[in-house]
């Protein structure tokens, strides 16, 4: 009987997915989420309760379904190569639910998004399956709602053309009334739901080591002397308290604003749907093509996002760190602000390596890149330089601060330990140097050759110690 079941039990497993991790999940988030989906389904019943199925509104229903499955899969494919681990995927899956939402009773556009969400959460290996249920859920609130306005609004209840749907001025008010609220619903509901997402995923990475790789999640800061980790008694000299430790698979601080155009996309893009729809839905054949290349030019965020960070801690490579640095010291010379380097090495790392292998090593790579992110501003650009070792760009920062700062790294990197399985936890300590630059002519070479040379001394001195360059004053 066993080996009967073993291929029925298969199927099914690779249906629904693998781990259902929702009870692993803190009591508040997991709160958070059931009252989202207990909302969903609450509305999906009451639309379904009032719904006069007919064969118009199932066909509409099985064709936005099928397009956008068709346009999820074949998206994953035209970015495979492209994508970036962890950085927010574009699926365009509201061009569809809101297409549905503008010309179906509310229960189609309530559903819609569960078999979408279901497809498009696959391609990722981090996300368990009831994040998928989450997103499916927000959506579907957004859709539900979009569309009872719509209908509320709308002289005519459909099946919907195109002198209905938008020939007049009350259909054309009905029309982006809906368009207006399935965003703003879908945001109102994902805000609710982003604390949920992210200590979901931050528990997944937590439990997904194996092959002796340790994750992330694994690796816990405490600074020395503050009476919470991570975080400093006061503000520092600069009058900034540093955020909590961010884990390093989080994309760049720009993420959210690169969003935008990709929502406007899909809010336009579900628009010529369902006019092309309402026109004649022989049009959809047209219109799938060019919501696929859409979803390729967006991964342009994408690229950007690959070509300035490192591959491994997420920080900003060599080549975009230069870049910008470039910029500031010339700007910092023109307005005469001071501007500051730090050099970050993670002391005896090939010892780290040897021992423990350079998996261990990518762990406490990782891990002091979070270090790092804790103990500076967000306007700051922490990259990594190569191998062990980091810097740091402060703008408008004197030596005498940017040495707090350096020391705040210090003692966050120190504060830091990384649990290993069946070992004693690991911690590793780090050198700064410090260099500064104020003046009218500036030289990026030199300061970070000075802050070089602040980084030695470091290291000559014993280790685990800051240094500083003295400051230079350029004549004009």
């Amino acid at each position: 009987m066993g080996p009967r079941l073993a291929g029925p039990r298969l199927a099914v497993l690779r249906l629904l997915g693998h781990g259902w991790m929702l009870w692993r999940a803190p009591g508040g988030l997991m709160r958070r989420g059931l009252i989202v989906v207990f909302c969903w389904l609450s509305m999906a019943g009451f639309a379904a309760a009032g719904l006069r199925p007919r064969w118009t509104d199932l066909a509409a229903f099985a064709t936005f379904v099928v397009l956008g499955a068709l346009a999820v899969v074949a998206s994953g494919r035209l970015g495979e190569d492209l994508t970036v681990p962890g950085a927010r995927r574009h699926d365009l899956l509201s061009t569809w639910t809101l297409a549905a939402a503008v010309l179906l009773p509310p229960f189609y556009p309530a559903v819609v998004s569960l078999p979408l969400c279901w497809l498009a959460g696959r391609r990722d290996p981090v996300q368990p399956p009831h994040l998928r249920v989450f997103h499916a859920a927000a959506l579907g609130i957004a859709g539900f709602c979009a569309s009872s306005v719509h209908l509320l609004l709308s002289p005519d209840r459909g099946p919907f053309t195109v002198d209905n749907l938008v020939g007049s001025g009350v259909a054309v008010l009905a029309f982006l009334a809906a368009v207006a609220v399935y965003p703003v619903v879908a945001r109102l509901t994902v805000m609710g739901m982003r604390l949920t997402v992210m200590g979901m995923r931050l528990t997944v990475m937590g439990m997904a080591t194996s092959d002796g790789r340790e994750s992330l999640d694994s690796c816990s800061g405490v600074a020395a002397g503050p009476a919470r980790p991570g975080w400093p008694d006061r503000p520092d000299r600069t009058g900034v308290v540093p955020s909590p430790v961010i884990p390093a698979r989080t994309p760049l601080r720009h993420a959210c604003r690169d969003l935008v155009p990709a929502q406007a996309a899909e809010i336009c893009s579900s628009i010529v749907v369902a006019v092309l729809w309402a026109a004649n839905p022989l049009l959809m054949l047209a219109i799938t093509p060019p919501v696929l290349l859409l979803q390729r030019s967006l991964l342009h965020a994408e690229l950007l996002h690959a070509a300035r960070s490192d591959a491994k801690t997420r920080l900003a490579n060599p080549a975009y760190w230069r870049q910008v640095a470039e910029r500031e010291i010339n700007r910092a010379c023109q307005v005469g602000r001071p501007l500051s380097v730090l050099l970050v090495d993670i002391d005896h790392f090939k010892r780290v390596n040897d021992r423990f292998g350079h998996l261990i090593g990518d762990v406490i790579l990782i891990a002091v890149a979070d270090a790092l992110r804790a103990a500076t501003r967000p306007r700051d650009l922490v990259g990594r330089f190569g191998g062990e070792e980091f810097v740091v760009l402060l703008t408008e920062v004197e030596l005498e601060n940017a040495a707090d700062v350096a020391e705040r790294i210090r003692r966050q990197v120190a504060g830091t330990h990384c649990r290993l399985e069946g070992r004693p936890p690991l911690s590793v300590t780090v050198s700064v140097g410090v260099a500064t630059h104020h003046g009218p002519r500036g030289d990026l070479a030199g300061l970070i050759a000075r802050a070089d040379s602040a980084l030695y001394r470091a290291k000559a001195d014993g280790r685990n110690r800051v240094r500083l360059a003295g400051p230079v004053y350029s004549s004009v």
